[in-house]
């Protein structure tokens, strides 16, 4: 008898983890809704729209660049708005994507092969990009992101081609 009741605990325990919810919502309702964000996201990008990003990253967003330096909100959105003024984005496909959900927190990883032109000079990015997104106020925000370069990134000025 008593081995029954220690199974049937395990079980029920199971069966409560399988089921976790936040907010009555099931973990893979969120993470539906976390993909369809970052179909969003990645539109937002790719037409360079500094009003919408400044909504979708948080105030105090951690992000770890491919170098390796770590930036804050100001140089993140000094950087897209430099973007916005004088880049040509050619192409932007986000590949690969994978959602898990964690209460209020969810934790996306994917591939990114963009193209661009940036002052004259073609610029070819492979990334590998991992975003942990905050349900805060009711809505969804970055909080971090790491991104690192995969073979065939070119980064920097000096492995682009001009293009003019």
């Amino acid at each position: 008898m008593q081995k029954s009741r220690v199974i049937l605990v395990k079980e029920t325990r199971l069966e409560q983890m399988d089921s976790s919810t936040k907010g009555n919502q099931p973990m893979n309702e969120v993470e539906n809704e976390i993909r369809k964000l970052e179909e969003e996201l990645t539109q937002t990008e790719m037409r360079l729209d500094v009003e919408a990003l400044d909504r979708v990253y948080a105030d105090d967003i951690m992000v770890t660049a491919p170098i390796g330096i770590c930036v804050d909100k100001p140089a993140v959105m000094t950087e897209v708005r430099q973007a916005a003024e004088k880049a040509v984005v050619g192409k932007y496909d986000k590949t690969d994507l994978k959602a898990r959900a964690y209460g209020d927190t969810a934790v996306t990883s994917y591939r990114m092969a963009a193209e661009a032109t940036f002052e004259g000079m073609e610029i070819k990015r492979q990334l590998c990009i991992t975003n942990v997104w905050m349900k805060r106020n009711g809505g969804w925000q970055v909080v971090a992101r790491h991104t690192a370069s995969l073979p065939g990134d070119t980064p920097s000025a000096q492995n682009c081609e001009r293009t003019s």
